[in-house]
């Protein structure tokens, strides 16, 4: 994962296990460590980007990226599921649009 787009975005990350995992590996094959929290970023305004996998430990599961606004976990601002690496890095992406800049 790149983390200078959130870095530019004045995104600071809080909590990271996903950049330990080998990303060169397809999903099913690290299924065990793949939990509900893997990825947290705060940005300005209240904002966080969130990233688990769901059901967590299931290998028919899913990445899902979350832009939370205010710690309205139930509402997310923009929500997107990814089954991959590959989908997860564009998901992240159309995300990272969303993040409010002023």
């Amino acid at each position: 994962m790149d983390l200078r787009e959130i870095k530019a975005l004045g995104g600071v990350v809080t909590f990271d296990d996903i950049s330990h995992l080998d990303q060169s590996v397809d999903v099913a094959g690290m299924v065990e460590e793949l939990k509900e929290d893997l990825f947290q970023a705060s940005f300005p305004f209240e904002q966080i980007i969130d990233i688990g996998w769901y059901p967590e430990f299931c290998e028919s599961g899913f990445f899902r990226v979350s832009l939370i606004v205010e710690c309205n976990w139930e509402t997310p601002v923009y929500s997107e599921k990814a089954k991959d690496w590959d989908e997860l890095a564009a998901v992240l992406a159309n995300a990272l649009k969303k993040v409010r800049l002023a």
